[in-house]
């Protein structure tokens, strides 16, 4: 009996036609051109954190101070304009927003003997503006303001000096005459005019100095010592 024999398939025979082997060491060209993921870019990352952990500080401080209180001193009732102000007349209120204005709780002491120059209403605000130290006008005292030029107003002249008043009048003949007046008063405010050459000032005396300024075609002010 014949022995029969196969021979095994070769591997170039068990290969389909028209198929190449890879090369060794190389992948198959659709291994090799698969698209590849991008490598991520720390430092961006970095700061892109940063920003919005930024945005989210800022906004909590805003939120912060626009919600902060202040302790200012308020009326606790009505002051009249030329009262003294008492301990009574005066509480404290928290605020909020724009306060730098308001006389500060830890300030109110400061109020005490203070004189409102105008009416203040209950719950009101108070500020340096609308008190001031001097003592209100007396019977017979008023307050005399005057527009000088350079040269008819001491240099330096400031609150609570005291002066003589220089009035220059026309008499019947039409002569000029400059008369110092007897009546001392002490000066209020100064502050300079819209012009921006005169000077205002405003003097505390009596109700008497008033009518010679205003009758004056000219006037002048001398600063004194204190009697």
């Amino acid at each position: 009996m014949a022995e029969r024999i196969e021979s095994m398939p070769t591997r170039a025979a068990r290969r389909p036609q028209g198929v190449r082997p890879a090369a060794a060491g190389r992948l198959p060209r659709a291994m090799a051109q698969a698209p590849r993921s991008r490598p991520l870019r720390v430092p961006e990352l970095v700061v892109g954190v940063l920003l919005v952990a930024g945005c989210a500080l800022l906004a909590v401080v805003f939120s912060s101070r626009s919600n902060a209180t202040t302790t200012v001193v308020v009326a606790s009732r009505t002051v009249a304009r030329g009262s003294a102000i008492v301990a009574d007349d005066l509480k404290g209120a928290e605020m909020a927003g724009a306060t730098t204005a308001m006389v500060r709780g830890s300030n109110a002491v400061d109020l005490i003997g203070q004189i409102a120059l105008v009416d203040i209403a209950a719950n009101s605000p108070l500020t340096q503006s609308v008190v001031t130290s001097a003592t209100p006008l007396l019977p017979g005292e008023a307050l005399t303001s005057m527009a000088l030029a350079p040269g008819q107003v001491p240099p330096d002249l400031a609150p609570n000096d005291h002066v003589r008043v220089v009035v220059t009048s026309v008499g019947v003949a039409g002569e000029t005459q400059a008369t110092l007046l007897d009546e001392q008063a002490i000066v209020w405010s100064v502050s300079l005019a819209p012009d921006g050459t005169s000077t205002i000032v405003t003097v505390r005396g009596p109700i008497s100095l008033s009518s010679a300024v205003a009758s004056a075609v000219k006037v002048q002010l001398a600063r004194v010592g204190d009697r």
